[in-house]
């Protein structure tokens, strides 16, 4: 039996060349919308699910649960209920954080600006002294500098910290929340 006729498919990703001036900027723009829009779409699903706060503080509500089926209904019901509130939460922990860690609020800052001068770099590169670097080199020695920069400014005891504190403050929170009486309903129906 014969071998099917197989045409060869580029798959080369650096067979056409490197990008263009132009190319170059349509994807940072293209990336630059894709951040936007995430956070449009954030704010659009996330967000508009936000609950008033005298519902999310209601203490009439408040009750220790009666066992581990009543703690696991209410995590259903209220994380899935309040979970506008609880990314609200969670992003007011994150900037608290970094707040009070002012070396990794500079490292933070530092990267981000880094990555903002380096994207405007003419495509010829930048002169320094008598050496020419291009945006490549400098996001590679960017790179190096914020490894040391985060090491020293602690980032993974944050990141545990924002984690451990997040959890146990929502999920502290519902545990301890009673279901809404729409909750009833919907188990009923």
């Amino acid at each position: 039996m014969a071998a099917p006729a197989y045409t060869p498919v580029a798959t080369n990703p650096f067979a056409g060349g490197f990008p263009s001036t132009e190319n170059a900027t349509v994807a940072a723009s293209s990336a630059a919308s894709f951040g936007i829009g995430y956070l449009q779409k954030l704010r659009e699903e996330r967000f508009s699910s936000l609950r008033p706060m005298s519902e999310f503080f209601d203490r009439n509500r408040f009750s220790m649960p009666g066992g581990f089926s009543s703690v696991t209904s209410r995590f259903n019901y209220n994380l899935n209920y309040f979970q506008g509130n609880y990314l609200l939460m969670f992003l007011a922990i994150t900037a608290y954080s970094l707040i009070t860690n002012f070396t990794l609020m500079f490292s933070v800052a530092f990267v981000v600006g880094g990555m903002y001068f380096i994207s405007k770099i003419p495509p010829e590169g930048v002169v320094i002294g008598s050496n020419t670097f291009q945006a490549g080199q400098l996001k590679t020695g960017l790179i190096c500098i914020a490894v040391v920069l985060f090491f020293f400014s602690s980032t993974i005891g944050t990141v545990f910290w924002i984690v451990g504190a997040s959890a146990v403050t929502i999920l502290g929170h519902a545990a301890v929340m009673q279901e809404g009486v729409e909750g009833e309903f919907v188990s009923v129906v």
